[in-house]
């Protein structure tokens, strides 16, 4: 009878969703885009923050923005640190003309940068790396 199989079909289609859905959360959490791009070149000094997007939806109450002076200056910053949707943090910076910038996401020792699906474990470390136009 179809009726007997009703229940057994429900509960393979609830366990193969469940797997799906945990599969989806064991997804790392990484940096998927930046404004300005990592190793861009002429950057409009006037830019008036940092951006980083990230895969997963964030909690938004916690970031590591971090400075690598081996890799370039720390822009000044203008303001807090907020994010604007789920995915994207933006930090309000002031540029100088002809500087180098690196800005770190959550590298070692800062790791605040954390999904809303695992909130124990920091998002990858990121680095973003630019130059502003004369």
């Amino acid at each position: 009878m179809p009726s007997k199989r009703l229940p057994l079909l429900l509960a393979a289609l609830a366990l193969l969703s469940l797997l799906g859905w945990a599969s989806a959360q064991a997804q790392p959490c990484l940096v998927t885009a930046s404004v300005p791009a990592n190793r861009a070149q002429g950057v409009d000094p006037q830019t008036a923050y940092i951006e980083v997007g990230f895969n997963q939806d964030m909690l938004t109450d916690r970031w590591s923005w971090v400075t690598n002076p081996k890799l370039g200056a720390f822009p000044v910053v203008a303001g807090k640190p907020a994010f604007v949707d789920a995915r994207t943090c933006r930090l309000p910076v002031k540029l100088t003309p002809g500087v180098t910038y690196a800005v770190g996401i959550n590298t070692e020792g800062y790791g605040n940068f954390r999904a809303q699906a695992a909130p124990d474990t920091p998002c990858a470390p990121y680095q973003i790396i630019f130059t502003t136009g004369k």
